[in-house]
């Protein structure tokens, strides 16, 4: 595969999800700036309203307040965000990870023959379009089951009525053609 052929032609592939997965992400960095910004008000806006009103100001200690001020109102901001973040990509991942895990358990069933497996998922779990074509591709696999065996059962009959009405009139490479076509039809049926 050359490298035109893997990358990818449109950004957006599930428009909604990925635009309030974004619309979350952004709304967690205004988050934790504002939250940033409130503290360093909270704890400067006093001292900095006093000094500037005394005569005494001095400017080195105010620096170093306010240097202060901003590594922990960053600090805290950063430990409130990132607690914020985990939580909403835990809840985020969840409606993927959960719907990813039943389609694998899925597979496995369709892979070892179970063609009776029921796709369902919660109803605001993503992927509701890949449970809904998973449940298409089985109910043809399904049906095209039964017609095989449907096909394999008239194989038998027709058999069976050639060797029951001329038993006699059969040559022996007649009767070996019939006796493996039923080693067929038995092989067939496994599948």
């Amino acid at each position: 595969m050359n490298n035109t052929e893997s990358k990818r032609s449109r950004v957006f592939i599930k428009k909604a999800f990925q635009g309030r997965f974004i619309l979350g992400v952004f709304a967690l960095i205004l988050l934790a700036g504002l939250c940033s910004a409130l503290l360093i008000y909270w704890m400067t806006g006093g001292d900095l309203q006093a000094q500037a009103q005394s005569a005494h100001v001095s400017i080195v200690n105010a620096a170093e307040r306010l240097g202060v001020s901003i590594l922990i109102g960053n600090v805290v901001a950063i430990l409130l965000a990132g607690g914020i973040a985990v939580g909403g990509v835990l809840y985020a991942s969840h409606k993927i990870a959960g719907p990813l895990y039943r389609f694998e358990t899925l597979c496995r069933e369709v892979g070892d023959g179970n063609l009776d497996t029921v796709t369902q998922l919660r109803e605001n779990d993503q992927l509701q379009e890949l449970a809904g074509a998973f449940s298409d591709m089985v109910g043809k696999l399904r049906g095209s089951r039964e017609r095989r065996l449907h096909l394999i059962a008239e194989q038998r009959r027709q058999i069976e009525r050639c060797v029951a009405e001329n038993p006699e009139t059969l040559s022996k490479s007649q009767q070996d053609a019939l006796s493996s076509l039923a080693k067929l039809a038995d092989e067939l049926e496994k599948l």
